[in-house]
């Protein structure tokens, strides 16, 4: 039995050995972009339409989602923070609009996305996504960061200080939209971000549970625990 046993912990251990080998040549074989009817689409692609996604097949969550001026900070560019959580899609997208936007160019540096991944058995962890996904840059915009990385331009709001606790080892995304939002009443346009996580996998890493239990979208906050997450963050399945 103990011979069984110490068998079974050496299976077990080659085999997180070789998950850990396979996920350190997903980095390498990601970078390419996937072409779809003449467009280059990436881990995280924000500069395509919501119809370019949905003929691409990427499945829609949610509506249009709305942002709201949060606080009296508004001034500065704080909105609420908007998306959904569950289990969501693996290919997918939001849309996002901003109700009555003030664009602070003293804080505003972009449009910033939270990717609440679980990364099952794949071997992949929070650096390694982050990576794949600034392997990308070049060609989708997108640049990939930690909760505590993630900042508006002056470096007084860290996302790691004001998000919940449970999306603490999220991965955070930031681009810069072109146009971006302008100061004005009423809707803004219409902000998209995509993602295809399944597309950063080798074969061999298919069906290993990677998941999405959430995705949220706000502009550069401009202070601290004011971004009102609206009771969209459940609890993440680990």
């Amino acid at each position: 039995m103990h011979n069984l046993n110490a068998q079974a912990v050496a299976h077990r251990a080659r085999f997180g050995r070789g998950l850990s080998l396979m996920a350190s040549s997903v980095i390498a074989l990601a970078v390419a972009p996937n072409v779809l009817a003449g467009f280059e689409y990436g881990i995280v692609t924000v500069n395509a339409s919501a119809s370019q996604l949905t003929g691409a097949g990427y499945t829609q969550v949610g509506t249009t989602f709305i942002s709201q001026r949060a606080g009296d900070c508004f001034v500065n560019g704080c909105f609420t923070l908007v998306g959904a959580s569950g289990v969501l899609p693996t290919r997918g997208f939001i849309a996002f609009q901003f109700e009555d936007f003030v664009n602070s160019p003293t804080y505003y540096n972009g449009m910033f996305s939270i990717l609440d991944i679980d990364y099952g058995s794949t071997g992949l962890n929070r650096d390694a996504f982050i990576a794949l996904i600034n392997a990308q840059t070049s060609f989708t915009g997108v640049t990939a960061m930690t909760t505590g990385q993630a900042n508006n331009a002056q470096g007084t709001c860290s996302f790691s200080e004001w998000l919940s606790p449970s999306l603490a080892n999220s991965v955070v995304v930031n681009w810069q939209p072109d146009p971006a939002p302008a100061t004005a009443l009423g809707l803004s346009q219409e902000f998209v971000i995509g993602w295809d996580l399944d597309s950063a996998l080798p074969p061999l890493l298919t069906g290993s549970g990677l998941g999405l239990n959430g995705v949220y979208a706000v502009p550069a906050p401009s202070a601290l625990a004011i971004l009102a997450l609206g009771g969209l963050v459940g609890r993440r399945r680990r």
